[in-house]
């Protein structure tokens, strides 16, 4: 079956028009968990408190399932005080 992978990425939705084959639900999962992880190599904020990414998983326009990933820091000594560091 061809899979198709719409991709946010924190602030806009890119469609993919050109889709994966998978064999089945479960491998196209798989395959949607590592283009996820690559994305939040590649897209995480170094500097910043928060990131959404998630990727639609369709079945031509039908929505098969969704994976999504949030990246939240919060306040702590560490990110205020440098002696903490120490």
């Amino acid at each position: 079956m061809r899979y198709y992978f719409d991709i946010f990425d924190g602030d806009h939705w890119a469609r993919d028009d050109m889709g994966v084959d998978c064999a089945n639900d479960r491998g196209a999962r798989h395959q949607a968990v590592l283009a996820i992880t690559e994305l939040a190599r590649e897209l995480l904020p170094h500097d910043g408190p928060e990131k959404e990414l998630a990727i639609r998983v369709r079945l031509k326009e039908e929505v098969a399932f969704s994976v999504r990933l949030v990246f939240e820091t919060s306040s702590g000594p560490a990110l205020t005080d440098v002696s903490v560091l120490s």
